[in-house]
């Protein structure tokens, strides 16, 4: 959101400042010269913006990789402590023929 303002900005204030400088047929030229640079600055901050956002997406995908993980281990994790609590309760119960 603060790219598109800053965006907005630029756009905005380049845009007052060619159209004052063309008022004046002597600034003409300057006008068209200020008009590339905020064409490349406008260019510049669109650029920045895409990768700053590739950059977000890319750590989304890794946290989610990670808690996907996470999960999975907890998941193995907590079985085989169910299986350890069958196992012992069947062991008190002399229960060996059932299966966990």
């Amino acid at each position: 959101m603060t790219h598109v303002k800053q965006v907005f900005t630029l756009i905005f204030v380049g845009l007052f400042t060619i159209t004052l400088a063309a008022c004046s047929d002597d600034n003409a030229e300057q006008a068209e010269d200020k008009l590339d640079s905020l064409k490349e600055s406008t260019s510049n901050v669109f650029k920045d913006a895409k990768e700053a956002a590739a950059d977000a997406t890319d750590k989304a995908k890794e946290m989610a990789e990670d808690a996907a993980d996470k999960a999975e281990e907890l998941a193995e994790d907590t079985a085989d402590a169910i299986e350890d609590t069958c196992e012992k309760a069947k062991d008190k119960l002399d229960m060996e023929d059932k299966d966990c």
